[in-house]
């Protein structure tokens, strides 16, 4: 699916996630699971929650948006699917339970990989 392209900001420099201007969207559809992952902690077994309150968990979770629209930039000419239904969200949800259950950002590459796939490998010559 087409997405309207995005402007880089004045200071970005190649190569730099924290450069990475996302896609509102993607921001948007990743809270949207991580929303879902803090349903579903909330109605489990009591745990001690692991961020300081909700917004610091939504923070951490939307904060991966660059590194989806680096992968998004990667893979545009052969994704036939809406990006946000089939990535943004699901991997708000897988990453949002990740982080509930104690885990670290270092999971996220790995997480997106997994909803992408192949996609993410450079296209054959």
């Amino acid at each position: 699916m087409d997405r309207p392209p995005l402007q880089p900001s004045p200071a970005a420099r190649p190569g730099k996630l924290a450069d990475v201007v996302p896609d509102p969207l993607d921001i948007a559809y990743i809270a949207i699971g991580a929303k879902r992952a803090l349903a579903e902690w909330r109605e489990g077994p009591r745990a001690p929650f692991p961020f300081e309150g909700e917004l610091a968990y939504i923070e951490a979770c939307i904060g991966q948006a660059p590194a989806l629209q680096r992968a998004w930039e990667a893979v545009q000419d052969r994704w036939d699917f809406v990006w946000c239904y089939e990535v943004a969200e699901p991997f708000g949800l897988a990453y949002g339970r990740h982080l509930l259950q104690g885990g670290g950002p270092d999971a996220a590459a790995g997480l997106l990989h997994d909803l992408v796939g192949d996609a993410l490998l450079a296209p054959s010559a």
